[in-house]
């Protein structure tokens, strides 16, 4: 069994959890304490494929996934101490090896690719408490093979 989906998402918190002064990461958890900050919590996102019609239904085909990245902090007035989480997080996203890896080895024929997408910074409401928090996005384009889900 091989989902490139799940083997990208898995890394991407490995990933998250190498941020300097990061002390939590979770995937999917929206209920994080505020002991826990600064956390970085991945959204599995969107995953939309190029289904093209007129073709067998269990041929591969190039999807594209969105994950989310949220990083919370506990102070509201944070703004520096954002960009240098989200600087950190472009870097070590797009310079991931394994990451990469994961998704070459699914797109032999080289359309594999990373994108970081963008990202909104400010005070968020999280959990009823205003904090400061950032939410990214980045595409992943892989091959999906039904066959080997």
């Amino acid at each position: 069994m091989v989902d490139v989906r799940e083997d990208i998402l898995a890394r991407l918190v490995e990933v998250l959890a190498t941020i300097p002064n990061i002390r939590s990461v979770y995937r999917n958890n929206v209920n994080v304490d505020e002991t826990q900050l600064p956390s970085a919590v991945v959204l599995d996102g969107d995953e939309e494929t190029n289904d093209a019609q007129n073709r067998p239904s269990n041929v591969p085909m190039i999807a594209q996934m969105t994950p989310d990245v949220i990083i919370i902090h506990q102070d509201p007035n944070v703004g520096a101490e954002l960009d240098a989480f989200r600087r950190d997080l472009i870097k070590l996203v797009l310079a991931d090896t394994e990451l990469n890896n994961i998704v070459a080895k699914s797109s032999p024929r080289g359309n594999g690719a990373i994108r970081y997408l963008g990202c909104q910074v400010g005070n968020c409401a999280w959990l009823r408490t205003l904090h400061g928090g950032l939410k990214a996005q980045f595409m992943f384009k892989y091959t999906l093979r039904p066959e080997q889900l």
